[in-house]
């Protein structure tokens, strides 16, 4: 058959099915009004095969994701065009505009069961069609009309700009967005019923045939073409009740124009994305899946960072992204959710970004998910080359056709398997018919932000043997985890309560089922114990036993020097004593409290002090904090120890300046100041400030001339001038403890005897 063939047709109408629910009610008003349809799915049918068949008219019909995963539907737009009438509807139009070279991209909003007026030129499809028809609409994707094909022209559009048709400007062919064939879409059977009266494939020789479709008097607007004044346009019609949108849609509609924005920088176009992936700048990934599993026969906890969310407002607005992901991990988290919505719940990709950064040394590392409103493609990428193993796509805001099949095929292209998030039977529905594999259930309706208990449990039933099943919100604790484990969950996710512990990593364990240390170690008195008034830290401790010598004794702190030193410790030798004494089990960290605005110097090292004592009077753990010393050595060295053997806190004891360097370090630090002959306490009370905000506590020992290396030469400073800092100006010190050494090894009772001696004072 050639172009300008002419020679008896078939008399059959001809469909494409791109795998789609809504063929069937474009075959339905097809064989209404009149047609001999015959149907065959986009894989199962050739070329030669159609030709064969030698079809009156061809019908491309809607379908899931992009026209390049339209099987042959491309293909038959370009053997068939010119030679017989095409209709393509939705993804059948975006597919003729991809095979002439156009791009079919995200249309700036996401439509499912939505109508919208359009305007059109009243030709072709639009002939004796009202102007201003409302028209049903199921999509995310729509052809740019900034690269639209030369042989195609624009037929209709949405009041926002949003191409709704497009004609062949030779050919016989034509499509439309949206779906004429819904009962919802104005005059929809005459579009199609002008399709059926043509025959040719040119629309020079084209020979029309009409077919009657009668047209409700109701349902009757002004006729005419796109340059006439419609007001029906700019409004909805008298009797359509105005839609409240719900948080969801607002906050879709919000990620859709960040989106928009993001593309507009230099720098930062999906192809600059694509291009950076390719030269391999995306971090390692770890597969979500299998980390899951690796949980059992424990539950896998993900762990969520966030500051804040529209129903609850600010949860933690000073929360530290890496910070608070390191220790959800040595927590024992399977994966760490991180939100990187701006708006409302006040989360950035930098922030996942460092948390993924935070945890990348670690042994068999949590995932990292993205936890956000994605609705583009886009996003995906930006989570994969920002460190993402996985992203969230929640299925409510993603029920246009295919495109939620399409976010999950682009997220598998990258390497991650995304979590989809379902809140009702008919959501579970779609992510199963889509072949979800990990599926998570929000007990929080996220259109009302109502929490229902029961959601995980009720939906399980639905979910394939071998999908993974997350339970999402509303989790306080362990019984909660238990009644979801029972109904077939992997795991939960756990944000707001998790967010708002005082111990962390407590629940996180009790959320496990894994022992927490008042499992493990000696139950302390029934009452609190009152802080301590003084404080004592044994240093220079070089092996297991001098360790629990001082610990027995009751030291609150034991020092490992890793600066140079008779006494220095590997970081081998300093895992092998934490771990002894610690039984290898984790323990709540301290962490520095929060600094006012405008603190004084001695209000601050009184906060510090005062927090320090309390975490140790209420820990769980009668194990001391354990503390490395360094001098003048590099941050990323230090925090690498730091995350090596689990120290507790650090100790500058060379010239660093505690501003600079304190707040670069991954745990709290106390610096040595040197105090040496001629020094005031106001001399150093000025080198103490350079503290204030971001030291635990400033520990004054003697400066010696001569030696490179401060610290440990047995010289004691005249404590007189700590006493005046301390009564003079409020500010807490703590001062050396002038043991003696011999190559590095205590003397027990001398350790004993200090300890004691010390916290009598």
């Amino acid at each position: 058959m050639t172009v300008a063939s002419t020679a008896a047709h078939s008399g059959k109408t001809i469909m494409i099915d791109n795998y789609d629910s809504f063929t069937w009610n474009v075959y339905g008003v097809l064989s209404q009004l009149g047609a001999d349809v015959e149907v065959f799915r986009n894989d199962e049918i050739t070329l030669e095969q159609l030709k064969a068949l030698n079809p009156k008219n061809i019908v491309i019909s809607p379908g899931p994701g992009h026209p390049r995963d339209a099987g042959i539907s491309m293909a038959v737009i370009k053997e068939f065009g010119g030679k017989v009438p095409i209709l393509g509807v939705c993804l059948g139009e975006q597919a003729m505009f991809e095979c002439y070279g156009g791009t079919v991209k995200f249309a700036g909003e996401i439509v499912h069961g939505k109508t919208s007026p359009v305007k059109h030129d009243g030709k072709g499809l639009y002939k004796g069609v009202s102007q201003g028809i409302e028209v049903t609409r199921y999509h995310s994707l729509a052809g740019d009309k900034n690269t639209l094909p030369d042989c195609l022209e624009i037929t209709s559009t949405t009041p926002s700009g949003v191409v709704m048709g497009v004609r062949h400007k030779t050919f016989v062919m034509e499509g439309v967005q949206y779906h004429p064939e819904s009962i919802a879409s104005e005059e929809g059977n005459r579009l199609i019923a002008n399709f059926l009266s043509w025959e040719g494939g040119l629309w020079e020789t084209m020979v029309e045939k009409p077919i009657y479709v009668a047209t409700p008097k109701s349902q009757r607007k002004r006729l005419g073409a796109l340059e006439h004044n419609h007001p029906s346009i700019a409004s909805p019609a008298p009797t359509s009740a105005p839609h409240k949108k719900t948080i969801l849609e607002t906050i879709a509609e919000q990620r859709l124009r960040d989106v928009e924005e993001t593309v507009k920088l230099p720098g930062h176009s999906l192809k600059d994305l694509q291009t950076a992936l390719s030269l391999g700048l995306a971090p390692k990934q770890i597969d979500f899946g299998k980390r899951l599993l690796a949980a059992a026969p424990n539950v896998a906890v993900l762990a969520e960072i966030k500051r804040a969310s529209p129903s609850k407002g600010p949860i933690d607005m000073d929360t530290h992204a890496p910070s608070q992901a390191l220790l959800y991990a040595t927590s024992g988290a399977s994966a760490i959710s991180v939100l990187t919505e701006p708006t409302w719940f006040k989360g950035t990709l930098q922030d996942m970004k460092l948390a993924r950064a935070a945890v990348d040394d670690l042994e068999n590392r949590p995932a990292i998910l993205r936890k956000d409103f994605v609705v583009d493609e886009y996003q995906i990428y930006e989570a994969r080359l920002a460190g993402a193993d996985t992203v969230l796509l929640i299925v409510a805001i993603l029920l246009g056709d295919g495109v939620l099949k399409g976010l999950i095929d682009v997220s598998r292209a990258l390497g991650m398997e995304p979590l989809v998030e379902v809140a009702n039977a008919e959501e579970m529905r779609i992510a199963v018919d889509v072949g979800a594999k990990i599926i998570g259930v929000n007990n929080r309706d996220l259109h009302t932000f109502t929490v229902d208990m029961s959601r995980t449990s009720t939906l399980a039933s639905m979910v394939p043997k071998d999908t993974i099943l997350i339970a999402l919100s509303g989790i306080t604790g362990r019984s909660d985890v238990e009644k979801y484990v029972a109904s077939g969950a992997a795991g939960v996710l756990v944000g707001e309560h998790l967010m708002k512990s005082k111990d962390k990593r407590l629940f996180i364990r009790d959320l496990i089922g894994l022992p927490t240390p008042m499992d493990i170690v000696s139950t302390p008195s029934s009452t609190p114990s009152a802080p301590e008034k003084t404080l004592v830290k044994v240093c220079g401790i070089t092996n297991v036993s001098d360790a629990q010598i001082a610990a027995k004794s009751g030291a609150n702190f034991i020092g490992l020097i890793f600066a140079p030193s008779p006494r220095q410790v590997t970081p081998a030798k300093a895992k092998e004593i934490i771990d002894t004494l610690t039984q290898s089990t984790p323990r709540q960290k301290f962490t520095l409290p929060a600094r006012p605005p405008l603190c004084s110097t001695q209000e601050w090292y009184t906060r510090s002090h005062t927090a320090l004592k309390t975490h140790i009077a209420t820990s769980s753990s009668n194990t001391p904090l354990f503390v490395g010393v360094f001098s003048n050595t590099p941050f990323e060295e230090i925090n690498a120890i730091v995350r090596e053997t689990g120290l507790d806190m650090v100790q500058f004891h060379g010239s660093e300046d505690p501003a600079l360097l304190a707040p670069l370090i991954c745990v709290p630090v106390i610096k040595a100041f040197h105090v040496h002959k001629g020094d005031t306490a106001i001399s150093v009370l000025a080198q103490i400030e350079r503290g204030n905000g971001v030291l635990a506590a400033a520990l004054l020992d003697t400066g010696v001339k001569g030696l490179e290396q401060q610290g440990g030469s047995g010289v004691t400073f005249d404590w007189e001038l700590a006493k005046s800092l301390v009564k003079g100006c409020g500010v807490p010190i703590w001062v050396a403890g002038g043991l003696d050494s011999e190559n590095g090894v205590k003397d027990h009772g001398k350790v004993e005897r200090f300890v004691a001696g010390a916290k009598a004072v």
